[in-house]
């Protein structure tokens, strides 16, 4: 896995999750994969100079923080359904700073809706290998001690002149 996509990544997503939903994460280094049991997952995918999927799982008992930041509501005041929405705007907003992140500004990709990825099954299908491939880079994050991990995966291999520096 390259280091530097990684960091390029983590310094993304805590960016994102601090602006857009006022949620502070730190980075995990040694720990085990998230436990399936408890989280939940949204994806996305994206084709341009290169192509390839995010995604973002999360403890379920920060999706109602997440929501209700975004919203700046009470976390009680959220619904299953807005509390999914948050999850994809948070996606969405990361993969659309990634991806200029490593291709440079004037890079154009094409993205999809977000979606849930639902059940466990489901969303170990999402998070280990994809065609035989595993991520091109995995960020493990800390969130109010619960898990967050977000997986890009690539078509490919990215250019090496596709990093900004």
């Amino acid at each position: 896995m390259n280091h530097r996509l990684n960091d390029v990544l983590f310094n993304v997503a805590e960016e994102t999750l601090e602006k857009l939903a006022f949620m502070f994460v730190s980075r995990e280094y040694d720990r085990e994969d998230i436990d399936y049991d408890s989280i939940v997952a949204a994806s996305i995918s994206f084709s341009g100079p290169f192509s390839g999927n995010l995604v973002l799982t999360i403890s379920t008992n920060c999706v109602p923080e997440l929501s209700a930041n975004m919203l700046g509501v009470e976390e009680d005041e959220t619904t299953p359904d807005q509390q999914d929405d948050a999850l994809k705007e948070t996606l969405n907003v990361i993969c659309g700073n990634i991806l200029p992140a490593i291709a440079g500004k004037k890079a154009v990709f094409n993205i999809t809706a977000p979606f849930i990825v639902n059940g466990m099954e489901d969303i170990k299908k999402a998070v280990e290998k994809v065609d035989g491939k595993g991520p091109a880079s995995v960020v493990r994050m800390e969130m109010d001690g619960e898990q967050c991990d977000i997986f890009l995966y690539i078509d490919g291999e990215i250019p090496e002149d596709f990093f900004n520096d």
